[in-house]
């Protein structure tokens, strides 16, 4: 079986007084969408801003492709960002910038692409998702829907190893959710390697292969979709039951 692509060992993170992560035991699997769930405030998007080194852990350690993340210097984490990438919540588009402008520029600022070959990558991305005819709006002019899936794209541009979606669904109407599903399901299909953190228990019962659940700062249950689907976990349960919100 092949090594991890992430492993979090015994990792506890403090803030202050209060502890958020008190012993996090957990591996992510290459090629496969593992969905972090949890109560607000338990670390979930913690644990993803610290694998593009947004956030330090008080104790343990993170091993990202065999490497320890845990003390790097600024141009360690310039490769370790070129591999890992992360779509923010918000879609975090550049607002003066086009949308082929947005995908285009992780291409310009971090490959050896020639401009010809950025553009073709550029609206091949944009026709593989069905937004083609977008290329020349900016952000301003598309909907909330349409900049998180404008986001989801900027994230693999580079072709990462790993992809980290924090809250992708949030705020969407059903319709403009199921278009980020399909974006995720079409990226896991081709083997791309992802975590997830959602509230969105569609979403998770659609696109997860491994689900996680923190309670009390520890992972309490970890199941495969097809055994939580048989005999859920309990703390699995009683989050999908709406008992953890």
């Amino acid at each position: 079986m092949d090594a991890p692509i992430v492993e979090f060992r015994g990792l506890e993170t403090r803030f202050g007084r209060r502890e958020i992560h008190k012993g996090i035991d957990l591996s992510v699997r290459k090629g496969e969408v593992l969905t972090l769930l949890g109560g607000s405030g338990t670390g979930k998007s913690t644990l993803m801003r610290m694998l593009v080194g947004l956030e330090t852990p008080s104790a343990g350690k993170i091993l990202f492709e065999g490497q320890d993340l845990t003390d790097l210097d600024d141009a360690a984490w310039a490769g370790v960002r070129r591999k890992v990438s992360y779509a923010y919540q918000s879609g975090a588009l550049f607002d003066s910038l086009t949308v082929q402008e947005n995908l285009a520029y992780p291409l310009e600022e971090h490959s050896s692409l020639s401009e010809a070959e950025i553009e073709a990558k550029v609206m091949a991305l944009l026709g593989r998702f069905g937004m083609g005819d977008t290329a020349q709006l900016m952000p301003a002019n598309l909907s909330g829907g349409m900049q998180k899936r404008v986001g989801l794209m900027r994230a693999v541009v580079m072709d990462p190893d790993l992809v980290l979606y924090d809250e992708p669904t949030a705020g969407l109407d059903p319709a403009n959710g199921r278009k980020i599903e399909r974006i995720i399901e079409d990226l896991r299909a081709s083997g791309k390697t992802a975590v997830l953190v959602t509230h969105d228990t569609w979403l998770a019962r659609r696109v997860s292969d491994r689900l996680a659940i923190i309670v009390d700062g520890r992972i309490a249950a970890l199941q495969t979709r097809g055994e939580f689907e048989t005999a859920p976990a309990p703390p699995l349960k009683a989050y999908f039951d709406g008992e953890i919100d």
